[in-house]
């Protein structure tokens, strides 16, 4: 066996009489036409997915808006029911007002107050009631929606106007006399100038036929106070009204009685009192049966006003609706099928074309350690890709290698300059826990401790030298407090956001000190009040934080002699800077040199000062906006080279 043989798969060996080139070509031949199949079939079902789905949201959006307006059709003709009964019974409160504050009426009223007789007093003075009942009879004639108008006093004297009542009414013998008793009960208890009454049945004539009733007190209007002399009723039958122009086809109405929603009267074929009952377990605006219930209540009048609806019309335009869409989408399907099929045996080609040549290989010892055809793959772009595999994967670990020294190099640096912080701020807050121990602040000290607790484990995470700005701001926020709870109301902040962005990564520990050098240098025999301003910009581009004191300032000299030394900075070698930055030293110096080491020139760092306080704005520039990567970072091996040339 020859050294070319040892490494020739078994697969190839496989059948008499076949060399493994051919071997080759016919495995070849089998994946290539495997892999058009798949990426075909693959793109064709995304693409049906995608159709199916804009089809749903199709007819979704169908089905919304045809549902959204009906529901205002519906909700149309509600108001229109509320509007004609609502215009009825006005008006008929009208009719009883001028009633009961009419001349003649109250003339014969004042007259009967002394008639002591057994028998009903119109009925002993016909002359009387026949000129109530002239008077009467044209507002009767005005209107059919009224069924009778009654005058009557407490005395069960009537007179009347309208359907025919029982005969005992008219000699003092009424069948029932609470429409007397519960009327003059609530004039007398209510103070109120007018009674709606609703009667499950004609109080009257005793038939089960509902009425609404308009009731006023007959009393002259012009003198206050006035004796109740009796009352005006005006009877309406809900049966008169009519809904024929303001109810749809398939819309069904029921007036309703608030207490015990009993039914009044009701428009259509289906809505029996039975019916209703079982629909008014359920919400307003809701569906049940096929049927689209909503109500109205009406508390000035007693009357509950219930609709039920369908919506045939949507069903029949969905059933159609849905039959074009199916049609539609076949034929989107079809034609969809047909245009991949031909896209993709278009696109693979010149793949197809390249395996048809690696085919013709022969396998010889030249060749063992090219895998040009492995017969675990299933298509011959795997085939293809895996020939490059191995001479990226050394590159790729070379310049992994560098790049883990770069980045190792910049992280120790991160950390070390972060490290300065710590000792400084606790011993700050430790002084401020020992100061306000025994005195009458101490209660103050639970809370410190643990927004204290809070930061240290902030300070004390070594994991990254990065974090979210969302987490610096509530480390600032948190020393801030601190401060407020020692200095109470001789201090005061404010921090303000701009823009949505909290997530982007930037260096840690960059506002505190900062803020905790406002007080230690800024305020320093500054008089209270002291105020801090911190305002905060992020974007996808970059982050920006301005801090503002109202301090003593920095005098121009030291301004000056400061911002020429932070300029030196950017020119000397980093261990060096490291070495002399001294730990507790001054925390812009500090913060400073962290901002280059992360964004090098895309850093942004000024500073002010006059006699009225300093600003000092601080930030940094994503050079891949959108990342939030924290720059420098990003790219260590890029920057390191940049600042060598840049030396």
């Amino acid at each position: 066996m020859t050294p070319a043989d040892k490494d020739v798969p078994e697969a190839w060996k496989a059948g008499a009489g076949v060399t493994p080139g051919r071997r080759l070509r016919r495995g070849g031949l089998l994946r290539k036409y495997q892999f058009q199949r798949q990426i075909t079939l693959k793109n064709i079902v995304v693409a049906v997915i995608v159709t199916v789905l804009m089809t749903v949201i199709f007819l979704g959006y169908v089905i919304y808006t045809g549902w959204d307006s009906f529901e205002e059709q519906v909700d149309v003709q509600l108001q229109g029911v509320v509007s004609q009964l609502d215009n009825t019974l006005q008006t008929a409160d009208g009719v009883a007002l001028q009633l009961a504050a009419n001349s003649l009426i109250l003339e014969s009223f004042e007259a009967m107050q002394a008639y002591e007789g057994e028998n009903n007093y119109f009925v002993d003075n016909p002359a009387v009631n026949y000129a109530l009942t002239q008077h009467m009879s044209s507002y009767m004639l005005k209107r059919s929606s009224y069924k009778r108008i009654c005058l009557f006093d407490r005395k069960q004297n009537l007179s009347y106007m309208g359907n025919l009542v029982n005969y005992g009414f008219l000699k003092k013998d009424c069948p029932d006399t609470s429409l007397f008793t519960d009327t003059a009960a609530y004039f007398d208890g209510s103070g109120k100038a007018r009674l709606f009454r609703i009667d499950l049945q004609d109080p009257y004539v005793r038939n089960p036929t509902p009425t609404i009733s308009v009731l006023r007190e007959i009393r002259d209007y012009q003198l206050l106070p006035s004796k109740s002399l009796g009352y005006v009723q005006v009877q309406i039958s809900p049966e008169s009204f009519s809904y024929d122009e303001l109810l749809a086809k398939d819309t069904e109405c029921c007036l309703l009685s608030q207490q015990g929603h009993e039914v009044l009267q009701s428009y259509g074929e289906n809505l029996d009192a039975a019916s209703v009952q079982r629909l008014l377990e359920y919400p307003d605006g809701a569906v049940r049966g096929g049927m689209y219930i909503v109500r109205r209540e009406l508390p000035e009048y007693g009357i509950t006003v219930f609709i039920a609806a369908k919506n045939r019309n949507l069903i029949r335009n969905l059933a159609s609706i849905f039959m074009w869409t199916l049609l539609l989408l076949v034929s989107v399907i079809v034609i969809i099928c047909v245009g991949q099929a031909q896209i993709v045996r278009k696109t693979m080609q010149p793949v197809v074309q390249m395996c048809d040549m690696l085919e013709g290989i022969q396998i010889d010892e030249n060749l063992q350690e090219i895998p040009l055809v492995a017969d675990q793959e299933v298509d011959e772009l795997r085939q293809l890709n895996v020939a490059f595999d191995s001479l990226v994967k050394n590159l790729k670990l070379s310049m992994e290698r560098a790049m883990v020294s770069r980045v190792n190099e910049i992280q120790s640096q991160m950390f070390a300059m972060q490290s300065q912080m710590n000792p400084h701020f606790i011993h700050n807050i430790l002084t401020i826990i020992s100061a306000m121990a025994g005195t009458e602040e101490e209660k103050k000290i639970p809370e410190i401790c643990g927004k204290l607790s809070d930061m240290i484990r902030y300070s004390t995470n070594y994991s990254d030298s990065y974090g979210s700005l969302k987490e610096e701001i509530r480390h600032a926020e948190n020393y801030l407090e601190l401060m407020k709870v020692r200095y109470e109301d001789r201090f005061r902040y404010t921090m303000a956001w701009v823009g949505d962005t909290q997530e982007c990564q930037m260096p840690r520990f960059i506002i505190q000190p900062l803020i905790e050098n406002c007080f230690s240098h800024g305020f320093n025999r500054r008089p209270f009040p002291w105020e801090i301003v911190v305002r905060i910009f992020a974007s996808e581009e970059c982050w920006e934080i301005r801090i503002r004191d109202n301090g003593r300032g920095i005098a121009p000299g030291e301004l000056s002699q400061l911002k020429q030394e932070l300029e030196q900075m950017r020119r000397r070698d980093m261990g060096e800077l490291m070495q002399e930055l001294r730990i507790g030293g001054l925390s812009v110096r500090n913060v400073y040199a962290r901002l280059y080491i992360a964004y090098g020139e895309q850093m942004i760092f000024e500073l002010e000062s006059n006699d009225s306080g300093t600003l000092i704005t601080v930030g940094g520039k994503y050079e891949n906006t959108g990342d939030g990567g924290g720059g420098r970072a990003s790219d260590p091996e890029k920057h390191l080279q940049d600042d060598r040339d840049a030396q």
